[in-house]
């Protein structure tokens, strides 16, 4: 694919995963893509912006340097992050919980639609100790822009992989303590439960939480005890509060 101004016009509306492409806005996620060797067919930057990029990246990628009215113009909104890339998208695979070591811990998300929560999960994920996210169905996708930009890059160096209902199985199977948060009345304090790696900890859809066949395939449901007449937290909430509880805190005496 040649770099072409026109690639990034009306960034809103465009679907880049159906040509195997996504969109990195601002510094700090192109610079995580470059971290993690992503293939980056092209960068446009704001005259502001331009010498650090051409100073940085010269030579690895083209680099466009144009106005910032007309970097506005072209992607189609005010757009404020001063560059702007198209990379290759990385290929997610399905999960395979063999060979994991006994320290790992992953957060497994399940119909989670929002692509800026996905976002946001994976950063957390990435700050309290997770190993990685499982996207379950309905997830989605990480590597849309709204999703990378939340993440603040994290999607790009942070393992990610698919799961489905067999894979929650053989996370049972391979020894895993699998861990579901919601509000089910079987479900204990999130505080009473003394976590054991390997781990996984599944989080839902905020709308209907866990589907109920998931959940029982779980060995533990937790729940975030709250103050009364508050019936749910939202979903980056609290998976970031289960992860410190169950991943976080252990960030101290890791080896």
């Amino acid at each position: 694919m040649d770099f072409d101004l026109s690639h990034f016009s009306e960034l809103k509306e465009k679907d880049f995963s159906r040509i195997g492409l996504m969109a990195l806005e601002g510094r700090i996620v192109i610079e995580k893509a470059i971290e993690a060797k992503a293939e980056i067919i092209g960068l446009v930057c704001s005259e502001e912006s331009a010498e650090e990029w051409l100073r940085n990246a010269a030579g690895k990628f083209p680099i466009e340097r144009i106005s910032h009215d007309k970097l506005c113009e072209i992607v189609g909104f005010r757009f404020h992050h001063g560059a702007i890339a198209l990379a290759r998208r990385p290929m997610l695979m399905p999960f395979n919980p063999e060979g994991r070591t006994g320290y790992d811990a992953y957060l497994c998300l399940w119909e989670v639609t929002d692509p800026s929560n996905v976002g946001a999960l994976i950063r957390s994920a990435a700050g309290l100790g997770a190993s990685g996210v499982l996207l379950g169905p309905g997830c989605a996708d990480p590597y849309y822009r709204k999703a990378l930009r939340a993440s603040m890059g994290n999607a790009l160096s942070l393992p990610l992989h698919t799961c489905d209902a067999s894979t929650i199985a053989s996370l049972v199977d391979s020894g895993f303590k699998v861990v579901a948060a919601t509000l089910s009345p079987a479900a204990i304090p999130l505080g009473r439960y003394i976590p054991k790696r390997p781990l996984a900890l599944i989080v839902g859809n905020e709308g209907f939480g866990i589907p109920a066949e998931i959940a029982a395939q779980c060995g533990t449901e937790v729940y975030i005890p709250m103050a009364a007449g508050v019936d749910s937290l939202n979903v980056v909430v609290a998976a970031g509060i289960c992860m410190y509880e169950l991943f976080g805190k252990s960030l101290l005496t890791r080896p």
